[in-house]
């Protein structure tokens, strides 16, 4: 399933190709990521935390409350096979617009899809390596995103993921999944992580294809 060809890259792109509205958000999350990964394992003295948690809630006035409720809000919902770089510019696995993202970068061709990205400490398990209900939650996006080469809209199933070595943190890690089979409504993907070479994890989804109006928003 390894392949060296460049793909093109879904629902992420340039901050030049956003307004400047998106542009200032995406800045804002940068920087969110960098105070996540600071305060997680911040071994500062207590003056600098207070000063942080002062700056940080003043942030916070400055932001005010959400507009909205929903990522969906203001959209038509997911458009199947169409644009949906609004809904996914805040997406909890692959958003630029959202700090908990890692994020994921998707890329696919005809039969298959593809993840890239690289974890910090924010998301570690065990010392030093990645937690695990993060590689299923990334297994969960890009075989959809596999799954979605169907045309169908889907709902996850089950997803079955078999860890066969600990994954380490702050290295690339690489993401493959692919479409398998169409029975019904049950469409069958398989994928794997691969880590330098090597194979870290294994999982296989059954999606299941639901009416189109799921994903309609309103």
């Amino acid at each position: 399933m390894t392949t060296n060809e460049a793909h093109p890259v879904l629902y992420v792109h340039h901050d030049d190709e956003v307004t400047p509205e998106v542009a200032a958000t995406r800045r804002g999350t940068r920087a969110a990521r960098r105070v996540i990964a600071a305060l997680v394992n911040s071994g500062a003295p207590l003056d600098t935390l207070d000063a942080a948690a002062s700056l940080l809630e003043q942030a916070a006035d400055v932001l005010g409350t959400p507009t909205r409720t929903s990522r969906y809000d203001g959209t038509p919902g997911v458009q199947l096979g169409g644009d949906n770089a609004v809904i996914f510019e805040s997406h909890p696995m692959l958003g630029p617009s959202n700090p908990l993202a890692p994020p994921l970068e998707i890329t696919r061709d005809e039969r298959h899809a593809y993840a890239t990205g690289t974890y910090g400490h924010a998301y570690e398990g065990p010392p030093g390596r990645l937690h695990g209900g993060f590689i299923a939650a990334a297994f969960d996006q890009v075989l959809g995103a596999a799954a979605a080469l169907s045309g169908a809209g889907f709902l996850t199933g089950t997803l079955s993921v078999r860890y066969r070595a600990a994954t380490p943190l702050h290295v690339p890690l690489r993401f493959e999944a692919e479409l398998d089979e169409i029975v019904d409504r049950r469409i069958h993907v398989n994928g794997r992580l691969v880590v330098d070479g090597t194979v870290t994890a294994e999982a296989e989804a059954v999606m299941i294809a639901v009416d189109r109006k799921v994903f309609e928003e309103g």
